[in-house]
């Protein structure tokens, strides 16, 4: 069995694992929130992987990782270790130094003075769309960051980062997606968009030419390498990297701890469904391998800093912020 844990609400994204629409069999997969493990002093054998981190507040994080030490400890086998996984900022500049990324990202609220422009502004917590506005020199920027702290908006949590976009072809921009689960690091998706920030793409704008680079993608499974690399420079054991190709080597946009895997529906297309089906047998396959064979309840053990929680229940008033 394996066991994903997410901040409350934000089960709905591999929902689809756990009520058997993924469209391959998959092992059991079963669905929590922190607020619900965080209390327990026994839970049923399985395997647990910590998602949402990056929306973790400081002292839920804490706790979090606290738990992820509790449970290795018990002999359970733990994905993405609080302590370790990087948050959105952490990464890309981790990526930067070590020389993955060409481009750098900066707190909002300390005085950014960026290398290179133009550069845009974003949450470094959500997984909304980001703002396409562009600042094209350090005048512009100070002014963005000044009329949003005049508005209201607190600049603390934001981010600004250096703008690399990766045009696919003309008129065209691309982003790839790739897993890592466990071990396996494999090919997702593509999508494509007429604008620089692409998102879920449109999927219109897909040809053949796309469709056929997506496959052979897949096949070579060519991004293993560099890819592998990022999530490696994260400390994440579990996720989706979003990617792109610039200057010929791939350069990482993000890591989702908790990224969406929709419901398989076949299309018109055979070999656009086939291409999806053999996507979802290696992510199958990746889940058998970190699989725990269900089995009885482990017990974990307490510690100074969940004890305090034990009497917490959701509805009620949460702990007191250290």
């Amino acid at each position: 069995m394996i066991v994903m844990i997410t901040t409350r609400g934000n089960g709905y994204t591999l929902r689809t694992l756990a009520k058997g629409t993924f469209g391959v069999p998959v092992p059991t997969f079963r669905l929590t929130h922190y607020e619900r493990l965080l209390r327990c002093w026994h839970v049923p054998r399985a395997t647990y992987i910590f998602g949402d981190i990056e929306r973790l507040a400081p002292w839920e994080l804490r706790l979090a990782a606290d738990l992820y030490r509790s449970m290795t400890e018990a002999g359970l086998r733990c994905l993405n270790d609080p302590a370790r996984a990087l948050s959105r900022l952490a990464l890309l500049r981790g990526l930067h130094h070590a020389d993955i990324n060409p481009f750098n990202a900066y707190r909002a609220d300390e005085q950014p003075r960026p290398e290179r422009f133009p550069v845009f502004v974003r949450h470094e917590d959500d997984h909304l769309r980001a703002a396409a506005d562009l600042y094209h020199d350090q005048d512009e920027l100070d002014r963005a960051l000044a009329k949003l702290a005049n508005s209201g908006l607190p600049l603390r949590g934001m981010l600004v980062v250096e703008y690399c976009p990766a045009p696919y072809r003309e008129g065209l921009w691309a982003k790839w997606g790739s897993w890592r689960i466990g071990d396996a690091v494999f090919v997702d998706h593509l999508v494509v968009d007429d604008t620089w920030l692409v998102k879920v793409g449109d999927p219109a704008k897909l040809t053949e030419q796309e469709k056929r680079d997506e496959r052979d993608a897949l096949d070579a499974n060519r991004y293993e390498g560099p890819v592998g690399r990022a999530f490696e420079v994260g400390g994440i054991d579990f996720g989706r990297a979003d990617h792109a190709d610039i200057d010929g080597r791939p350069v990482i946009y993000e890591i989702n701890t908790n990224p969406f895997t929709p419901r398989f529906t076949p299309g018109p297309n055979p070999a656009a469904s086939e291409t999806t089906m053999k996507i979802r047998k290696r992510f199958s396959e990746a889940l058998e391998a970190i699989d725990t064979p269900a089995g009885g309840r482990v017990k974990i053990a307490p510690t100074p800093r969940r004890r305090p929680i034990r009497w917490w229940r959701p509805g009620f008033v949460t702990p007191r912020r250290p």
